[in-house]
């Protein structure tokens, strides 16, 4: 084959990608930054390594006086006596005061502060730097020049504590860079300073175990913190399932408490609608069949219940109609100037038989000058009848139910009703507010009531941007208050300037 037919292929020589291993080493220093002065969004991760470390070495620093003294006993041949004991006196008492202070930072297990847990950070690696410097000075103190033996233990006994300190501290990039920089400073320093050439070969091989065990650190660092992130995921995730079941346990229990009331109010509904209309029905029956001949009165008698039975069977109807329109959201206001004085005074009225019937008094506190209100009058009327209804209806023979209105010191309207009634327990007072709520009151009362008076009373209530306050205690009565927002009064400082 002729020589230019001959193709050629070279391939380029590897090269050292300079921007790729400066971006790594970017990385690993923002990594150790971030050990030590955590961002807010991984507070927890520098937290678990921290505790991580303490967990696994919390009894390290009293061991390590005994390694110093088998040691000092290993160097004892070479090493002056006095040297020794110089150096196991250093290391003793930088291992006991580290562990000291280590326990003190570590004491009680509280949750810290951003502001803290960087300073425990900060803190820890300096003490742990302050021990290795201890430790490794061996490599000086323990130097005996021109004995090549006490050269050659002493680096090895370096490199194993370094192997050892990468193990524990790898989870720590702070602990471990502060473990691999100190160690291969005692490690390379004596030995490349020395003219021997086997030394300078010992001080090659010292250079290339460390970065060997820098590198298998960065590995062991990553794994740890992936170890640690999907142990936080799982816990945030098992976090996560115990809220969804703990509200899914909720749900079922007001579903279940839903169903029962729901139950009770069909089944109270049904006497409460039977019993107008077969009234209704019985006797307009009677009135059809003349069963009293020509005895007027006795029939306008009948008339006078049927007309009342079928009052009470349209007050049932309206209470259902507005409640499914409070429900559905279908509840429109028709505004209006509203006298809510005016109103009171005519609920009042309206109610003074049936208090009389009771043998409850009935009175109303409302100050001069109290300023109109911007609503719908049918559905304040609403709130107005039903309170009183509830009223005087628990409360007994001899007690007192009492209207009032007044201004707030916010500008607000409130106005209610008050009674010496039964009261409410305090475990039933959230649910009066419900749909086909009652109250433990209703129980022990004949006419125990539909369940839907309060329910519609905080449906109109929130409907004109107000709320409803209901205050109760068992056999002292109970007071339902009313406040209209400031910007439905009409003139809110008419009653200030009255």
């Amino acid at each position: 084959m002729p020589p230019e037919s001959q193709v050629c292929l070279q391939q380029p020589a590897p090269v050292l990608d300079t921007a790729r291993v400066l971006a790594a080493l970017g990385r690993g220093g923002r990594e150790i930054l971030r050990s030590v002065f955590p961002p807010r969004n991984e507070a927890w991760l520098a937290q678990a390594r921290l505790e991580l470390y303490w967990n696994g070495t919390r009894f390290n620093m009293l061991i390590m006086p005994i390694a110093a003294l088998l040691v000092t006993v290993a160097m004892s041949p070479w090493v002056a006596l006095r040297t020794l004991a110089l150096w196991w006196f250093a290391v003793a008492a930088v291992s006991f005061g580290t562990q000291y202070a280590g326990q003190m930072m570590f004491r009680g297990g509280e949750a810290l502060t951003l502001a803290g847990l960087r300073l425990r950070s900060v803190a820890l690696v300096a003490l742990i730097t302050l021990f290795f410097c201890a430790w490794c000075s061996m490599g000086v103190w323990l130097w005996v020049p021109g004995v090549l033996i006490d050269h050659m233990m002493l680096i090895l006994l370096l490199a194993c504590s370094l192997a050892g300190c990468i193990a524990v501290t790898s989870m720590h990039p702070a602990l471990a860079t502060s473990a691999v920089l100190v160690h291969g400073a005692f490690l390379i320093g004596p030995t490349a300073t020395s003219h021997d050439g086997l030394e300078r070969t010992l001080a090659a091989l010292a250079a290339a175990f460390t970065i060997m065990i820098a590198v298998q650190g960065v590995a062991l660092c990553l794994r740890s913190t992936k170890m640690l992130r999907l142990e936080h995921e799982q816990k945030g995730l098992v976090q996560e399932l115990r809220s969804a079941k703990e509200e899914s346990d909720r749900a079922k229990a007001r579903a279940v408490q839903a169903g029962q009331a729901r139950s009770q109010f069909f089944s109270h509904m049904n006497h409460e609608l039977r019993t107008p209309m077969n009234a209704i029905l019985g006797f307009s029956e009677m009135i059809h069949n003349k069963a009293f001949g020509q005895n007027v009165d006795k029939y306008a008698e009948y008339a006078g219940i049927i007309h009342e039975s079928g009052t009470t069977l349209l007050t049932l109807i309206d209470n259902v109609l507005n409640l499914s329109k409070i429900q559905n959201g279908q509840m429109y206001l028709r505004e209006s100037d509203v006298d809510l004085c005016g109103l009171l005074l005519s609920g009042m009225e309206q109610y003074e038989t049936k208090a009389v019937e009771a043998q409850v008094s009935l009175s109303l506190e409302a100050p001069r000058g109290l300023p109109l209100v911007r609503g719908d009058e049918r559905a304040l009327r609403q709130i107005l009848v039903n309170l009183l209804s509830n009223a005087i209806k628990f409360t007994p023979a001899g007690g007192k139910v009492n209207l009032f209105a007044q201004m707030e010191t916010d500008d607000r309207i409130a106005f209610g009703v008050e009674d010496t009634g039964s009261g409410i327990e305090l475990e039933d007072q959230g649910d009066v507010f419900e749909r086909f709520g009652f109250g433990r009151h209703d129980v022990t009362t004949a006419d125990r009531g539909t369940g839907l008076g309060l329910a519609i009373v905080k449906g109109f209530t929130e409907a004109h941007d107000g709320e409803v306050l209901l205050q109760s205690a068992p056999g002292k009565g109970t007071r339902v208050t009313v406040y209209m927002p400031a910007y439905r009064v009409i003139a809110p400082g008419a009653l200030k300037t009255a």
